[in-house]
């Protein structure tokens, strides 16, 4: 298949006749995010609710108010004195509203009931629907509302709004890493059969399939066009029952310190990748349903003739020149240093050397606000969820010990135990590594638990138990 830039659109999507504004608007997006952080973001409450209508293919009708809710409990009951109604809204209130006032979550079918009020949350629901859950069929819960053992959750469940039918859902973002959405979906399906479990992680779930999406894509972007063996590059996690932790550790050099280099310069892969898909193949539309990876960019100039090779590098030299010199007022491309080959094509070096341009401007000039923000959305994820300070080794990816054992269950799923080796393999699976200092703190937490069972010292005969 033969591959050419289309100069024109790039000149006219980018703003070259006046100043370049980057990042604009493609009918497929690749991430959620702005350049106009917002402090708030993100309610993740508020973004399960979101997806979770998505994958069922619902919407409510109106938001859930609580004070309507009651009432609607309330009139369906006869009181046979006055006070007894007031008495029951309190039992009521007690049974199924928090103290924010909002649903308690004691069944898979309330997440459809959860308010979604900010963009942000439904954007980011909507970019976790296409990159997670990929059109697959509509997701369902039976809801036992005839259950007479269960009188109260059955006026509940008949006094809140009807859920409509959602057709046809947006298909915004584009999947770039299949691999991760089938992940997602095993470990979703698999959630989903345990009502009790799935309804007091779902949340989890969603929280680090969106972390483990974010993470691969940023660091599969920074490889460029180099070949990767390993589709999934696990990120080093440590745990926090930790005592020890220092920056000798692998933990620490190949944890948050490695992986904040490549969230730090996603927003010039971004800009990089739309002017890459902005194609002169015939069917521009078309292109846009599946859009290029670096590395189907890269296959695809291996796969063509030298004079085709050829053709594309001017179109290449002929773009970077031309975005020099939109920005040579302000941008000190004397600053960048020597440019050194790493690719095997000359081609593929001029676009290696197209995005160290984009990236360098963006760090030499008035235009690093927007490029810093726009990570901020995702950094801001990490630290209210990973990331954690600790103390001299400064921030470390952590995981605490409800995550543990839930990812634990995950991988376990239904068999009565696992193989521990075969345990921290899924865990690579995901995105997920320990250095031996952390797996030693690991299995003693376990140990500590009585999850453990050996039948040896060596790792390979010792498993962890199945648990509630």
């Amino acid at each position: 298949m033969s591959y050419l830039i289309n100069l024109e659109e790039i000149r006219k999507e980018f703003k070259f006749e006046t100043s370049i504004k980057h990042n604009p608007r493609i009918p497929l997006e690749f991430l959620p995010y702005t350049t106009k952080f917002k402090e708030t973001q993100y309610n993740f409450r508020e973004v399960v609710g979101e997806f979770m209508r998505l994958v069922g293919r619902k919407k409510l009708p109106e938001a859930v108010d609580a004070e309507k809710l009651l009432s609607n409990v309330l009139d369906s009951i006869s009181f046979g004195q006055a006070n007894q109604r007031g008495e029951f809204k309190q039992m009521v209130k007690t049974l199924f509203l928090d103290e924010n006032e909002q649903l308690y979550l004691f069944h898979p079918q309330m997440l459809y009931y959860i308010n979604t009020v900010d963009n942000e949350n439904k954007k980011l629901a909507l970019f976790l629907y296409n990159v997670l859950w990929n059109q697959r069929d509509a997701w369902s819960v039976d809801v036992a509302t005839e259950n007479e053992s269960d009188l109260m959750s059955t006026l509940l469940f008949r006094s809140l709004p009807e859920l409509i039918t959602a057709n046809e859902i947006k298909n915004n973002y584009a999947l770039m890493l299949p691999e991760v959405s089938k992940l997602f979906f095993q470990d979703f399906q698999w959630l989903s059969t345990k009502s009790d479990l799935f309804t007091q992680q779902v949340e989890k779930i969603i929280s680090y399939y969106y972390f483990f999406y974010v993470t691969q894509f940023a660091i599969q972007s920074e490889s460029l066009f180099n070949s990767v063996d390993q589709k999934i590059r696990p990120i080093y996690f440590t745990f926090e029952e930790e005592e020890r932790l220092s920056k000798t550790r692998v933990s620490y050099e190949y944890g948050w310190k490695n992986l904040e280099k490549s969230i730090g310069k996603i927003f010039s892969h971004i800009n990089l990748l739309k002017m890459l898909n902005f194609t002169s193949n015939e069917h521009k539309e078309e292109n846009w349903n599946a859009p290029f990876s670096y590395q189907q960019i890269a296959t695809c100039i291996r796969e063509m003739s030298g004079e085709e090779q050829v053709a594309l590098e001017e179109e290449i030299d002929l773009l970077t020149e031309e975005y020099k010199q939109k920005l040579s007022g302000d941008s000190k491309w004397m600053l960048m240093g020597t440019f050194t080959e790493r690719y095997e094509l000359s081609v593929l070096n001029k676009i290696d050397q197209l995005f160290r341009m984009i990236d360098h401007q963006f760090n030499q000039t008035s235009r690093s606000k927007p490029y810093n923000e726009y990570r901020q959305w995702f950094v801001h994820f990490c630290q209210k969820t990973f990331l954690k300070s600790r103390g001299r080794s400064g921030k470390m990816l952590i995981l605490d010990t409800d995550y543990l054992l839930f990812l634990t269950k995950l991988m376990i799923k239904d068999e009565s135990k696992i193989r521990l080796k075969r345990l921290f393999e899924k865990f690579e699976a995901r995105g997920m590594i320990f250095d031996r200092d952390t797996q030693t703190a690991i299995v003693d937490y376990f140990e500590k638990l009585n999850l453990l069972e050996k039948k040896s010292d060596s790792g390979d005969a010792i498993y962890v138990k199945a648990f509630l």
